[in-house]
């Protein structure tokens, strides 16, 4: 099996940082096996450019599903997908770890007069010349060898936009219904919410809830982690994200996340990140020079 990737490295959405995104273009020998092409526990939409093969959801071998030329199919984050090429197929897919919070706002939107829970799946809808225009396209920049972040997140809003474009309120429903249940939308209002919010009460507030219903769903939508726990780790992983990889100063960042001393950021950065600031940013520093060990095998849980 032959990968291109439009960006290498995975993309970190600038509005929410442990949101990641890929566009990857598979190219699989006849016959050959991927055991689980959703190994890595993302939401991934797979357009067969060429080709036709055979998938079974959650590896249950007696109900498989066969994807022709020209169409397409989506993976929830929730299941696995085993997939046998029957001829030599040519695989789009746009695969993200968490569906982006702006996106999945505006989809909520325009389908808010279709009941979700009412709506029947479907398994597969048809590329249509406008989308294939697109892929296309999209499959060219990656042979091109294009490394632009800015390109990557342009083509993702043409992308949702396409398909707001191209297919009915009805389709779009149907084949994206495991990523617009109701646990996915309080996913999503998170996301949306934790950065204004200091405290995971002010989270809850925000969010609509009481504290303990809020504690009880985050655990369930979290890995089990509780909202104190889960907003450390991400202040923290995004302290070490502006440090390595912006150029904003390090007073702004501090002031950014509420430190009011440069002793007390530098006293949290040692104990959850284990460096000073100013070594945190001289590592980011030396490892631009370096290529990054951030491959398509990192885990939608990182």
């Amino acid at each position: 099996m032959e990968m291109l990737f439009l960006l290498k490295n995975l993309y970190r959405d600038p509005f929410a940082l442990s949101r990641f995104s890929q566009f990857r273009c598979l190219h699989i020998s006849k016959g050959e096996i991927i055991q689980n092409l959703n190994e890595t526990h993302e939401f991934q939409v797979c357009f067969v450019l060429k080709g036709s093969l055979c998938l079974f959801r959650d590896h249950i071998e007696s109900m498989p599903l066969m994807a022709m030329q020209n169409e397409f199919f989506f993976i929830s984050s929730l299941h696995q997908c085993k997939i046998k090429a029957m001829d030599e197929v040519q695989l789009v897919i746009h695969a993200c770890n968490i569906v982006a919070p702006y996106l999945h706002s505006r989809t909520i939107e325009y389908l808010q007069d279709i009941s979700i829970e009412e709506v029947k799946p479907v398994e597969v809808l048809p590329i249509y010349p406008l989308m294939r225009s697109y892929l296309d396209l999209l499959v060219d920049y990656m042979k091109n060898g294009t490394e632009i972040p800015d390109l990557h997140r342009a083509k993702e809003y043409e992308l949702f936009s396409l398909f707001k474009i191209c297919y009915k309120k009805n389709e779009i429903a149907s084949i994206f219904r495991d990523a617009l249940s109701n646990d996915l939308q309080f996913f999503v209002s998170v996301m949306t919410h934790y950065k204004a919010c200091r405290t995971a009460k002010e989270l809850a507030v925000l969010c609509g809830y009481n504290d303990t219903v809020f504690t009880q769903l985050f655990k369930k939508n979290f890995h089990g982690d509780t909202p104190y726990q889960w907003l450390q780790k991400q202040t923290s992983y995004e302290i070490e994200f502006k440090l390595k990889k912006s150029t904003l100063p390090i007073k702004q960042i501090m002031l950014d996340y509420h430190f009011k001393t440069f002793s007390h950021f530098t006293t949290y950065c040692k104990r959850n990140i284990g460096a000073t600031p100013n070594e945190i940013r001289k590592k980011g520093e030396e490892s631009r020079d370096t290529p990054s060990l951030e491959t398509y095998s990192v885990s939608a849980n990182d």
